[in-house]
Order: C-alpha cells, then structure tokens, then sequence
C-alpha cells in the first residue's frame, strides 16, 4: 500500500513538475490554453501539424497527450508521420493488422534512432485503436540523391520507384528558402566546418522541398480516400513553422482544406514570447529552454 502511495504521489510531482516546463499560447487571441482547450478549438481542422524538436522530451509527451486527447473527439482520424517513409507503408499496415511481429516491422521500416523512447507509444496508441497510419515522406535515399546530383536526378527512377515521390516538385524561392539557407550555414559554423568547404545551398533546399512535396502529396492522397477523416501530422517544426514548407505545400494542392500549425519555441525561463513569435503557428508551446 505504500509503495502504491508512493507511486502516484511520484507521478502527481511529476505531472506538475513538467507542466511548469511549458505553457501553450493561442496565437490568435494570445490566450494560454491547455491541451484539451487547443484540441477543442482545433475541432473543425482538417490536417493539424504539430512541430517538434526532434530531443526535446516535453514536446514528445506532448505529442501523445494531444493524440490520446484528439482520438476521444475524432475517431476517424489518420495519423502521419514524417519519421516514416512511403516505401515503409506496406510494413506498417501489415504490423497494424498483426500480419507481422514488432520485431520484424522494426528490422525493415527503417525507424529513427529515438523510436523507442519518442515515437512508439503513437504507433502503438494508432494499432490499439486501429487508427490508419501514413508513412508520409520520401524515402531519404531520394533526396540525398537532389542534395548530391541535381533537380532530374531522380528522372531515371523505374516506374515502381517514382510512387514514392511526390508528382510535382516546386522549388519556390521565397522566405522559407532564406530560412533554409541561415540555418545551414549557421549549423555549419556550429560544427566549425572548413571554411574552404563549398556547399550548394540550392540542391540541399531542393532536397528539402521534395520532402515538403511528398509529405504534403501523401496527405492530399490519404484525404483524398478517406475524405471524412482528419489527419495529424508529426514533423520537424521547420517543416511546418509559420505554415511554410509542408504546410504551404499541403495548400497549395488543395484550398478546401482547413489546415492549423502547432509549433514549438525554446525561451527563457519566464516563458515568455514576442509579437514575432505568434506567427510560428495557430498554436504556440512554450519551453523552457535549459
């Protein structure tokens, strides 16, 4: 009995201990909201990005609090995954309708280092429930091909290959470009790359934007069939922010589409934000940046 006492009493400091980690703003009327508050007003959204930094643990527990939440007033809802790629979907569905083992849907879906820790508990949430999960991006071989051969580079692809990339690539030059290209540089100086060292800005964001493309394309597609569900997409926060990239893809193939961005921000421990900041995303979260 006491050892159970202990147990939740561990648990409760720690629920309230994290929620002192972060808060969450509605950009739009400058609210702080909870989670539940944010899924109630994203009711009538058709596809909700949600940003996240890749390590950071707060946004992760985030994300499947938000989902648990999202399910109880939506079932039909598809749920996507940047951390997949299209040529895994077959693998996925099969370990979703117990076709195949865990170990094997791990030996041959290529998942992310950190799967285990941050991600598994969202698949498994989406098998439980029988949810459809949509392998969203392009295989990584493709676009480092982009990165290192050029725009046509994958203009040889056989037929049973081009299915795993979008059908149009648009390399727009506008803000997320400029984006783009400060944070590569600023990452190179980061890693004290040789100065010497000549990078193509160019390709790297036109490997960049097949991403955008292919992501944006499967969810049109998933939509498109299942044109009564809703989709959450997980992504990188520079693949959503201020509803560029995959966002900006996603409307520019359809405008009939309600779409909503929740994006991260790291700040100081006062939590605070600047008028700059409320254009990350319909919603904002709040970290605290250690």
């Amino acid at each position: 009995m006491k050892k159970l006492v202990l147990i939740v009493f561990v648990f409760i400091i720690s629920f309230l201990y994290t929620k002192e980690e972060y808060i969450i703003i509605d950009t739009n009327s400058e609210q702080e909201v909870t989670l539940n508050e944010m899924a109630a007003r994203l009711l009538d959204v058709d596809v909700i990005f949600f940003g996240e930094f890749h390590d950071n643990k707060i946004i992760h527990n985030l994300e499947f609090e938000f989902l648990k939440i999202l399910y109880e007033s939506r079932s039909n809802l598809i749920v996507s995954f940047e951390m997949f790629e299209r040529d895994v979907q077959q693998i996925i569905n099969k370990y979703l309708h117990d076709e195949i083992t865990e170990k094997e849907f791990l030996k041959n879906s290529r998942p992310w280092p950190n799967y285990e820790t941050d991600y598994r508990n969202l698949l498994e949430f989406s098998k439980d429930r029988k949810l459809q999960v949509l392998a969203a991006n392009i295989p990584r071989r493709y676009a480092a091909k982009i990165s290192k051969e050029g725009l046509n580079a994958l203009d040889s692809l056989p037929d049973d290959e081009k299915k795993f990339v979008a059908n149009t690539h648009k390399v727009i030059d506008d803000e997320y470009k400029e984006k783009f290209v400060n944070i590569m540089k600023a990452n190179m100086a980061h890693s004290k790359m040789p100065s010497g060292k000549m990078m193509n800005f160019d390709l790297f964001y036109a490997a960049q934007c097949i991403k955008d493309d292919t992501m944006a394309e499967s969810i049109k597609m998933a939509l498109d069939d299942f044109p009564k569900f809703s989709v959450i997409h997980y992504n990188g926060d520079f693949h959503s922010r201020e509803h560029l990239g995959t966002a900006q893809k996603l409307e520019l193939l359809t405008t009939q589409k309600k779409i909503a961005v929740i994006a991260p921000l790291l700040t100081e421990n006062n939590l605070s934000w600047s008028d700059e900041d409320l254009s990350a995303g319909d919603f904002l979260i709040l970290i605290k940046d250690d």
